[in-house]
């Protein structure tokens, strides 16, 4: 538990010294990995709790929004001129 409490903290700073210093791969790269986790369990948060199984459009439109944001801030950062 305390493990993870501390990876927390460690990406909550490399996120926010990234953004400052103009990079935003590691936003899309916790975009991805929050679609792949939602993917799993079923369960996305938007403003609340969105569920696949009461609610599949907006689950899916949130998954489709997570993936191209991701996409589009790792591209981003690897490919300057991109988009």
């Amino acid at each position: 538990m305390r493990q993870a409490r501390s990876l927390n903290y460690i990406a909550f700073a490399a996120l926010m010294i990234s953004t400052a210093l103009g990079f935003q791969s590691l936003w899309g790269l916790l975009f991805l990995y929050w679609s792949v986790q939602s993917y799993h369990t079923g369960h996305a948060f938007l403003l609340s709790e969105v569920t696949r199984a009461q609610d599949p459009v907006l689950y899916w439109l949130i998954q489709l929004a997570w993936i191209v944001f991701g996409v589009l801030l790792v591209m981003a950062d690897l490919l300057p001129g991109w988009g």
